[in-house]
Parts: structure tokens; sequence; C-alpha cells
């Protein structure tokens, strides 16, 4: 029976690649655009005339594909000039939490009554 169901889920997830496949997801970008298009066209007339009113009018609407387009343009931009800001900025995090450590580790001896000498002798206040 469990090598039964194994087919069983196997078959499935393997009929689902291999459609996303043959359709384009995985392809070029632009085979993803034309699946996305296809789908855009198909659904939405479906949704409109079959899905009540009040319904359509509490979901969002399926943004078209230039919308899509230019909103994916947009986070990739936005998550390029993210990263990219951070590594310029990284060797002043990198310094601030130095000094940050350093002066923890600072005011922990001073508490404790060690303070540390130039030669690396602990020396008692």
């Amino acid at each position: 029976m469990g090598l039964l169901r194994f087919a069983i889920k196997s078959s499935i997830a393997g009929g689902a690649i291999y459609y996303t496949v043959q359709e384009g997801l995985w392809g070029t970008p632009e085979e993803s655009a034309k699946l996305y298009n296809k789908l855009y066209n198909n659904i939405s007339p479906l949704v409109r005339q079959n899905v009540p009113k009040e319904v359509v009018e509490e979901i969002h609407r399926i943004p078209n594909p230039s919308d899509f387009k230019r909103c994916v343009v947009y986070h990739w931009n936005n998550g390029v000039t993210t990263s990219i800001k951070f590594l310029s900025e990284l060797p002043e995090h990198v310094s601030n939490g130095i000094d940050k450590i350093q002066k923890e580790i600072e005011k922990s001896n001073l508490s404790s009554g060690k303070v540390f000498a130039g030669d690396g002798v602990d020396k008692k206040c």
C-alpha cells in the first residue's frame, strides 16, 4: 500500500513538473512572460463572468503583465541597490561594532576591578 501511495504522489508531482516545464515556467524570462500573459488572458474573463460582484470587489485585481514586469524590475533594482549600499557601509558597521565591543569589555573590566595594562598583565585598582 505504501509503494502505491508513493507511486501516485510521485506521478502527480512529476506530471506537475513536466507540465510547467512544457508551458515555459522554468524557461527563459520571455517564456515565463508568455505564460503569464496566457494565464492572465484566460483567467481574467472567467473571474469576471463567474464570480459574484461582491467577491470581485473585495479581492485585488490580477495585475496586467506590464504592471507585473514593472513591479518585478523595481523590486529587483531596489534589492540590488540596498545590497550594494550595505556592502559599501560594511566597514563602518564593523568598526562601530568593534568599538562597542571594546567599550563593553572595558566597562566589564572596570566594574570587576581589573584593568588591562599595555603589557597584557592584569592589575588590581
